[in-house]
């Protein structure tokens, strides 16, 4: 297998699953963390990602969503209407 090399660009972003309604399908739970980026979904969900791609790049580049008490949080819910994770998205300043 090839040498991977993901670049430093703007803020990293770690999902931290905070929830679930059911069992994930991949078998995410409460407690479990991923970097996630622009060239960057690892062994985060392919569906979840895919509806959260753009709020990750918006808080990778700096971006901020328009509600909510802290710019660096956001909270989302597993598209899977029958096993719902729910994942806290943080941008890590460094």
């Amino acid at each position: 297998m090839a040498d991977i090399n993901y670049p430093p660009i703007g803020n990293k972003v770690i999902a931290k699953v905070i929830g679930n309604k059911g069992d994930c399908t991949i078998g995410m739970k409460p407690g479990d963390e991923f970097e996630l980026s622009t060239h960057k979904c690892g062994e985060f969900c392919g569906l979840f990602y895919k509806n959260i791609q753009g709020w990750v790049q918006t808080l990778q580049f700096g971006g901020t969503f328009p509600v909510g008490p802290d710019p660096d949080v956001q909270v989302w819910d597993c598209p899977n209407p029958m096993n719902r994770i729910q994942v806290e998205l943080r941008r890590v300043k460094e």
